[in-house]
C-alpha cells in the first residue's frame, strides 16, 4: 500500500531538488545542458520514484516471465 509518509516526502524533494539544478544549469548555461544530460537527470527522477513505488525493480526483472536465467553465467 502507498502511504504519504517520510518516503513520499523525501521521493518528492528529491525530484524537486534534480529538476531545480537541471533548470538553474539550463538557465545559466544552456550548453551544459545537453541530450545526455536531460536523459540522465530524467533517468535519477524515475529511479527515485520506482524506489518509492516498488523497492528493488531489478529483482522483479529477473523473476519475471522474461528472465533467461540459462543467459547468466554460473560462478
Amino acid at each position: 500500500m502507498i502511504t504519504f509518509g517520510r518516503k513520499f516526502l523525501g521521493c518528492t524533494v528529491a525530484t524537486v531538488l534534480l529538476a531545480a539544478i537541471y533548470f538553474v544549469t539550463l538557465f545559466f548555461n544552456k550548453s551544459a545542458i545537453t541530450a545526455l544530460a536531460t536523459i540522465t537527470y530524467g533517468v535519477f527522477i524515475v529511479t527515485v520514484w520506482f524506489a518509492y513505488i516498488g523497492g528493488n525493480v531489478w529483482s522483479k526483472w529477473v523473476t519475471s516471465k522474461y528472465f533467461h536465467s540459462e543467459l547468466v553465467e554460473d560462478k
